[in-house]
């Protein structure tokens, strides 16, 4: 391992055997992305909140302002179409989710509900009880588990309960009647997993009138991410 002299970022050491084939374009970029998901997801969270992207934005042209129009269009599609869109921040490291909750972090300082109930009452949300979510909910409203499976329908594919659309405990007028004791898919809303394609960023619900604004804010964002990708590139190439 070695360190590169413009960032900090750590790079694999080249190895002495030789390789049977040389990297496409499109696997470069992959291997960068990983290395800076490794490498750069604490210092590249930092650099967004202190706003690095507002100064990389001012020195050269970008696709978030080139094609702002265009991008938001495809963002407001989320208003008729279900589709996940990744966002410019680090999902969490599953060996150690703990300790690598930067962009989760960051996420819910910048995202800010609306309250609108739209993922409460729209069919097709999926509102799943685990078993933790079920003796919070019982305990707090002093019910038997017979009485809140009634509200529930039971998904065989994927063996667990989740509450009927639209959701029993959502008033239009005061909202969530249980929000201390939600469901756990409800206090990560809009949050969903990462999308296959972008493995190391997370993802949020399009269908989310307040995840498309979020999205929209953050497009510059992504300039950032781009840099360090360039950086590691560079880096990967002086090894070759």
């Amino acid at each position: 391992m070695r360190i590169s002299k413009e960032g900090g970022v750590p790079i694999p050491k080249k190895s002495d055997k030789k390789t049977t084939r040389t990297l496409s374009p499109e696997e470069k970029l992959a291997e960068a992305k990983r290395l800076c998901h490794i490498h750069c997801a604490k210092s590249c969270v930092e650099d967004k909140r202190r706003g690095l992207h507002l100064k990389l934005l001012e020195m050269r042209p970008h696709w978030s302002v080139l094609k702002r129009d265009e991008q938001y269009r495809t963002i407001d599609r989320g208003e008729t179409e279900s589709f996940d869109i990744a966002i410019p921040l680090p999902a969490k490291d599953r060996r150690d989710p703990e300790g690598t909750s930067w962009g989760v972090d960051l996420f819910w300082e910048s995202f800010h509900c609306t309250g609108c109930g739209r993922c409460c009452y729209t069919p097709g949300a999926g509102l799943y009880l685990d078993e933790e979510d079920m003796e919070r909910i019982c305990q707090h409203l002093g019910w038997s588990r017979k009485r809140l499976k009634s509200l529930c329908i039971y998904n065989r594919a994927a063996k667990i309960w989740a509450l009927k659309q639209p959701c029993p405990f959502y008033d239009p007028e005061k909202g969530c009647t249980i929000y201390p004791v939600r469901p756990s898919t409800c206090t990560r809303y809009p949050l969903h997993p990462a999308l296959k394609e972008m493995p190391y960023h997370l993802a949020v619900d399009a269908f989310c009138p307040a995840a498309r604004e979020f999205v929209k804010e953050t497009l510059g964002w992504w300039i950032v991410c781009e840099t360090n990708w360039a950086r590691i590139l560079r880096d990967m190439g002086k090894e070759e």
